[in-house]
């Protein structure tokens, strides 16, 4: 029970420092494909009961709200949290394998009056390149890309920037707690190194 808590902490933990990060590195308006609003079968806007018939395994729950005071669900119903933490349902979401944590979400996705507003996860993959060429494909040129500090020949992160959607690719790791299902990496090492992948409205 210790364990399982131990890992959703930090994956939770994981999630905000990268999303937060994010913010910080939003380029200014420029062009890019309106397709940036959709990622897969999901699109921002979408309502809770689409994507809960898309996905059968999905969790929902109202948005919990941290304050001062402390933590309570949001006074508003349509604002809604969604979790998926099945293969069957994160296979849905990417082509590319989704990290499985213990206990936790694979896919996240949040609804605010009923609209989805972020959808993000986590895919089982070494480097941002893997990726790239496939949403390229989909999206066009990236508004912004950026390297790698420890390592210049490798890309860090991708975004696509429209309106008020933005779509990013970064290269992440977790840490050595976290232990992926279905990952194939070795037990021995300190960290994984993966790649986040996230949609949402700012």
């Amino acid at each position: 029970m210790a364990t399982t808590k131990k890992l959703k902490a930090i994956s939770g933990q994981f999630m905000f420092i990268v999303t937060a990060a994010l913010f910080l590195l939003l380029p200014s308006p420029g062009s890019a494909n309106e397709r940036i609003r959709t990622l897969g079968n999901d699109s921002l806007g979408e309502t809770v009961n689409v994507f809960r018939t898309r996905y059968e395994g999905a969790t929902c729950t109202r948005t919990i709200i941290v304050t001062a005071q402390g933590a309570a669900e949001s006074p508003n119903k349509s604002d809604v949290d969604c979790c998926l933490n099945d293969r069957e349902s994160a296979s849905k979401v990417s082509s590319f394998q989704i990290v499985i944590l213990d206990d936790d979400c694979a896919v996240r996705a949040k609804f605010t009056k009923n609209r989805l507003t972020s959808i993000s996860y986590i895919v089982d993959v070494r480097s941002v390149e893997i990726v790239l060429d496939s949403f390229e494909k989909l999206y066009g040129p990236p508004t912004q890309m950026m390297g790698d500090s420890k390592d210049t020949s490798k890309l860090a992160y991708v975004s696509w920037w429209q309106g008020d959607a933005v779509l990013t690719i970064v290269l992440s790791r977790l840490g050595k707690e976290v232990s992926p299902k279905d990952s194939t990496h070795p037990n021995g090492e300190p960290w994984l190194q993966v790649v986040s992948i996230a949609l949402w409205e700012i």
